[in-house]
């Protein structure tokens, strides 16, 4: 008797396979490169240790942790629930102890899985499709907040997962409610990311004209829920539904405090200095050996992933890669008004709120210029970023 195994059973083998692949490597490479690390800055895992206990402030923290939120005689977070509430049941089995870096480089490999998987629902295929892998996981920002998994980085790696789940979607079955209830999760990670929500809507509005309202409403329909989420999360802590808690904040670090005193959190003034980081600003150069190490304050992004590059060979007269380079624009603006620009990093963290958009037109550049020169692009990306997470590890950031 023959056993003819379906198309869909074969599918979900080859998803399974590439899933050990592109999730266990990424997530070995990930801890071996941090294998000893101060395991600190996890205001998540205190969050979610809240959750487990009906609460939703913070206690016990460690006296030196910073960006908390002094409200009414308790402490809370200025950020959005998601990454606590994904540590939720680590932090059931071990309680404080858990490591939020290792769970942080475990959404990191996942996201390695979900780029391998967009750019074969982008038809891209053979050698390219697995260097373009590469240079995600470990050519760009991504790998340094994989493996530094503090606060900030374990929410931009977080808020990566859904942004990449919604592209998956889009680039697949395009389903809308799924994908605005992926961007919702995104959202309740850093809520910037809900801007890119132009890439999707606007693709309706250009390809489906006739379709747009409905499945307009559809997406809106899978992001809600997420959305009311956050507001009631708002309003049960600070008694706003819009007040996250940013500008609630009463306490600051002494490298930001005196702008904020004459500019507050949010101010156009910030924009040069954002400007500069990206797109000027150079390593750290010594008189001795090594030479070169990167600044804390950060590096350009040419420097970091020369493979930026090739968003100058991506097909600007296709809507989709128009509308991915609009989207990472959008949710660049409220990080580029921000009093702060990131510090301590490799690189530029916050073009993490949107390097999976991006990364749509970065895809279509590598494959569009000689196969010799994209190569180079992404072989350099890897080299710079392994630097990059050998100083991060050494100077202990």
């Amino acid at each position: 008797m023959t056993t003819t195994i379906s198309t869909e059973q074969q599918s979900l083998k080859q998803i399974f396979l590439w899933g050990i692949l592109w999730i266990f490597v990424p997530f070995g490479v990930y801890f071996l490169s941090h294998i000893v690390h101060p395991d600190w800055y996890k205001h998540f895992v205190y969050q979610a240790s809240g959750f487990l206990q009906g609460r939703l402030d913070l206690f016990n923290l460690p006296d030196y942790y910073v960006d908390l939120i002094y409200w009414k005689d308790k402490i809370y977070l200025p950020n959005p629930p998601l990454p606590s509430i994904l540590l939720m049941p680590f932090v059931a089995i071990w309680g404080i102890a858990t490591e939020q870096i290792r769970v942080c480089m475990l959404f990191g490999a996942v996201d390695v899985f979900l780029v391998w998987t967009l750019l074969g629902r982008m038809t891209v295929q053979g050698a390219m499709r697995v260097g373009l892998t590469i240079l995600y996981g470990f050519g760009t920002v991504h790998y340094s907040a994989s493996i530094i998994g503090t606060i900030w980085f374990y929410a931009h790696v977080v808020a990566e997962w859904g942004m990449l789940l919604a592209l998956v979607e889009f680039f697949g079955k395009r389903r809308f409610a799924l994908i605005g209830f992926f961007m919702g999760l995104a959202f309740l990670s850093r809520q910037a990311t809900v801007l890119g929500s132009l890439f999707f809507l606007g693709w309706l509005v250009w390809e489906r004209p006739e379709k747009w309202i409905q499945k307009g409403i559809s997406f809106g329909a899978g992001f809600a829920p997420l959305f009311l989420f956050q507001s009631w999360f708002n309003w049960a802590r600070f008694g706003d539904p819009m007040e996250s808690g940013y500008m609630l904040q009463n306490y600051y670090s002494s490298v930001q405090a005196p702008a904020i005193e004459k500019y507050g959190l949010f101010n156009k003034a910030y924009i040069p200095r954002h400007i500069k980081l990206i797109f000027t600003e150079m390593p750290e150069f010594l008189p001795q050996f090594p030479f070169v190490r990167p600044k804390p304050e950060g590096m350009n992004i040419w420097l970091t992933t020369p493979a930026f590059f090739a968003l100058f060979a991506a097909n600007w007269f296709d809507v989709l890669i128009v509308l991915a380079g609009l989207s990472a624009f959008l949710i660049s603006l409220p990080a580029m008004i921000y009093t702060a620009t990131g510090w301590v990093q490799f690189g530029y963290r916050y073009a993490l709120d949107y390097l999976p958009f991006l990364f749509v037109a970065i895809a279509s550049g590598l494959q569009r210029m000689p196969k010799a020169l994209a190569w180079v692009l992404i072989t350099l990306s890897v080299i710079v970023n392994v630097w990059g997470v050998y100083w991060v590890v050494k100077l202990g950031w």
